[in-house]
């Protein structure tokens, strides 16, 4: 529950601005070094731990045409050595520490993130920031390393029917936007990426001007600002550095459907993809609108709309759901799930789904439901403080979907304020097919 909650409250997905603005939390801090380095503190005495997170405005969709993939390359090369430290040594010395570290590549932004008792604070800012400048591209280390990435895409994608499914369907929705391109890249241009590829990228992006760093923990702002000063102050940034121009889709004008099938799928089910258009999804409440209406119809399980209806009173479905993702400045995409009951096909699954979904948008959505699930934003909201980590992830988060702490701060309000009349109209959404792509996964049998 808590999890789920906190993704509506946009950890990792969903930010908004409005024509007013929350006042900053008096435990945040922010700043901004000579050089261009944002700097966001955020107070929380409760356990001497502390959270080192350092964003870099570039992900997947900056990735230049036929090199998919770049990005995440690189994210796995910041851990090859730089001119002070030895391959892995980042790693082994954080360990060293009783900490852990994780990194992780997005469509807008990659993230480096460690975890550490207060103490070591400063030197992991001094192992991080040494390698935003110093990285080595050594041949050898750099070749080893796409062949790493090309067993992860195996792993992750291609030993998955669902995965591949689902690449396929991104890949049909989006018609002119770099969203429809895997983050971690198609298998046949990773082949062809190079050590210039990744040391050029390297140079255009990762550089205090192109960066945010979030410290969230048992801190306190003058502290961080001068270990920042220390170790971050010093390094430069390019006079200029290029970015590919920001995309937007056409119109969609008809509806698409993608049928996988694969000798490994266990279990068959329908997923369906909409696109919002920008026109709607770019205002703030209608965001707040969508976020919970895909909350209630689907983001609960059997207490949601599409459970109750499916799985308890009719008993076709054995499992259904609903999610979104995207935000006022990237596509929003709502998708939805249903696997059928034994004995129950595809066909009969999508009719019954449908079904739903024109009863939801009509009737709207029950007073009582709207209400717990507002009351558990509250609850989750206060829960959320207690966690550096997920600090860290809200602000950095809103960093490379280019927001300002006040207009992360507003989201959570804004989905207080959403009426029944909004969740209504945002489930119109719902009832062209037109800005949708379905998908069945079937298992495939031989003849």
């Amino acid at each position: 529950m808590f999890v789920r909650l906190f993704k509506i409250l946009g950890i990792a997905l969903f930010t908004a601005t409005t024509t007013w603005a929350s006042e900053i939390p008096e435990n945040v801090s922010q700043f901004k070094l000579l050089n261009g380095l944002q700097v966001i503190v955020i107070e929380n005495h409760r356990a001497p731990i502390v959270n080192h997170t350092i964003w870099y405005d570039v992900g997947s969709s900056d990735d230049p045409i036929g090199k998919s993939g770049l990005s995440h390359f690189v994210e796995h090369l910041m851990f090859d050595g730089t001119k002070t430290t030895e391959q892995g040594e980042f790693d082994n010395r954080i360990k060293l520490m009783g900490g852990f570290n994780t990194a992780f590549t997005n469509r807008e932004g990659t993230a480096y993130a460690v975890e550490v008792a207060v103490e070591h604070l400063e030197q992991v800012m001094e192992l991080e920031a040494d390698r935003m400048k110093n990285l080595l591209f050594k041949p050898d280390h750099v070749m080893r390393e796409r062949e790493v990435i090309l067993e992860e895409r195996k792993q992750r994608i291609d030993s998955s029917p669902g995965s591949l499914m689902n690449e396929q369907m991104t890949a049909t929705l989006y018609q002119n936007h770099p969203y429809g391109i895997p983050v971690i890249g198609w298998e046949h241009e990773m082949r062809t990426l190079t050590l210039e590829d990744a040391k050029s990228f390297y140079e255009n992006y990762y550089h205090p001007q192109n960066a945010a760093l979030v410290i969230s923990g048992d801190v306190y702002p003058d502290q961080v600002l001068a270990m920042a000063e220390k170790y971050y102050g010093h390094l430069e940034s390019p006079s200029s550095f290029e970015r590919k121009p920001t995309l937007q889709e056409p119109p969609h004008r008809s509806e698409r459907r993608v049928r996988f099938l694969d000798p490994r799928v266990s279990t068959d089910y329908v997923i369906r993809k909409y696109h919002v258009p920008i026109e709607y999804s770019s205002d703030a409440e209608n965001l707040a609108a969508i976020a919970l209406m895909v909350e209630v119809l689907g983001g609960s399980g059997i207490t949601s709309v599409l459970g109750e209806k499916l799985s308890l009173e009719e008993k076709i479905a054995s499992y259904t759901g609903a999610n979104f993702s995207g935000d006022i400045t990237r596509p929003v995409v709502i998708n939805l799930y249903v696997v059928p009951a034994q004995g129950i096909g595809l066909e009969e699954a999508e009719a019954k789904m449908d079904e739903v979904l024109a009863n939801f948008s009509e009737e709207g959505v029950d007073p009582d439901h709207l209400q717990r699930i507002k009351k558990q934003i509250r609850y989750s909201r206060i829960y959320a403080q207690d966690d550096a980590k997920n600090a860290a992830m809200e602000y950095g988060t809103g960093f490379i979907n280019g927001l300002t702490i006040e207009q992360t701060v507003d989201w959570p309000q804004l989905l207080l304020n959403v009426s029944e009349e909004g969740v209504r109209d945002a489930a119109e959404i719902l009832l062209s097919k037109n800005n949708s792509v379905t998908g069945w996964l079937l298992k495939e049998v031989s003849e």
